[in-house]
């Protein structure tokens, strides 16, 4: 029997194909915790992940980090006064690096430069437990799902060009995380084309640049800031992916599916945001995390469209049909409830745990009939379904799925 236990006190029983909760229950927490097994809430919690190792790593090594930004922009302007004088880098530089006064120093080895002690930062912390406390959630006789395997590496290797206008220039990164501890190692790397006059230049002219291009250096740096945050949570996304690949694989290995599609009330509200001309921003500020799953769930089921259960929905370049006629945010909510979740479903590509809240809504008996069928050939395909409702007819219509009742308001 898998019981997985959110928040630590609500308990769910996700055995059976079937359950149904009617009246005042709120799932939200069941499916918060499950959102991992969603594309998007996949990287929405990868996204948080990575700001948290962030921020662990950052704290310590602030100093180190703003050098190497700054560097950056060192570089940017060393070549740019190369390039105003002709001057082959490649011929010019080698010689001279040892003697440049860049906020790292610089080597050059094979053709290439790169920082002469690449930059090392580590920090204690327990990726099982961050992933944990992002999730909240334990199956009652197992605990908190954890990667068996308790060593990871990974790598990546970044262009800078759009932000040094440095052609050639990138930022490689080396994850290594074992028993609690992650250490990354930075480096920059940089072939310069070989163009330009073979002619030297002393090291001093390229100083004497630097120390006329500091505040330009600085400003740039502290404008990019968040920039560079964000430059960073990109490489630790990069870094971490591996790792929390493994633990979304042992999570769905105890479950028994590996994909949650969560189907919300207010499902005309749903789909009208998605054909709107909200940016991702917005939507974000607009609706709660899980009612963000199933806009995504809507977007891919378009792109991604079968007719499998002989309904009147189509999608035709891109637009929604009821019959002939587009479902446009003036058409009627019954049939933009149907129509979402028809959508969401077509987004299924493995066997899930299907979540749907108020399958009622807006529809008629008749429609009612039509969704009682698309979730039994569901079940008949290995998914299974959890109900919630308010309306007692779907009690009589799955008689054998498992009941929770709860008909007053406390």
């Amino acid at each position: 029997m898998v019981n997985v236990i959110v928040n630590g006190k609500s308990k769910y029983n996700l055995d059976n194909n079937c359950q149904i909760y009617y009246g005042y229950f709120d799932l939200q927490d069941l499916v918060n915790s499950l959102s991992i097994l969603d594309s998007s809430g996949y990287l929405r919690i990868r996204r948080m992940l990575a700001w948290n190792l962030y921020f662990h790593l950052s704290r310590n090594y602030s100093d180190q980090l703003r050098n190497l930004y700054y560097v950056i922009y060192e570089i940017s302007a060393i070549i740019r006064e190369l390039n105003f004088r002709n001057i082959n880098p490649a011929y010019a530089l080698p010689s001279i690096l040892n003697n440049i006064n860049t906020s790292m120093k610089l080597s050059w080895k094979n053709g290439e430069f790169s920082l002469k002690d690449p930059l090392e930062i580590s920090c204690e912390i327990d990726l099982n437990a961050e992933i944990n406390k992002l999730i909240k959630l334990e199956v009652e006789g197992k605990g908190k799902i954890s990667v068996r395997e308790n060593e990871i590496k990974s790598s990546n290797e970044m262009d800078l060009y759009k932000l040094s206008d440095v052609k050639g220039l990138s930022l490689e990164s080396e994850f290594f995380y074992r028993d609690g501890k992650v250490n990354v190692k930075i480096d920059l790397k940089f072939k310069p084309e070989n163009r330009g006059l073979n002619k030297e230049i002393n090291a001093e002219d390229l100083n004497k640049v630097l120390r006329i291009t500091a505040k330009e250096v600085n400003e740039k740096a502290i404008n990019s800031h968040e920039f560079f945050e964000d430059f960073m949570v990109g490489i630790m996304e990069t870094l971490i992916q591996p790792f929390l690949e493994k633990y979304k694989n042992e999570l769905a290995e105890v479950l028994g599916f590996k994909e949650i599609l969560y189907i919300p009330a207010g499902r005309h509200f749903i789909l009208n945001a998605e054909e709107s001309a909200l940016n991702n921003e917005e939507i974000t500020q607009l609706f709660s995390d899980s009612c963000q799953l199933a806009i995504n769930r809507i977007k891919e089921g378009k792109s991604s469209f079968f007719d499998s259960f002989s309904l009147p929905i189509s999608v035709k370049g891109g637009l929604v049909f009821y019959e002939d006629s587009q479902i446009t945010s003036l058409a009627s909510r019954s049939i933009k409830s149907l129509a979402t979740i028809i959508l969401e479903v077509n987004s299924l590509k493995d066997q899930a745990l299907i979540i749907m809240e108020s399958p009622e809504e807006f529809l008629l008996d008749e429609d009612k009939s039509r969704i009682v069928n698309i979730l039994e050939k569901l079940m008949g395909k290995g998914n299974k379904v959890i109900i919630h409702t308010w309306d007692k007819k779907f009690l009589e219509y799955f008689k054998e799925c498992n009941v929770y009742k709860n008909e007053k308001l406390v």
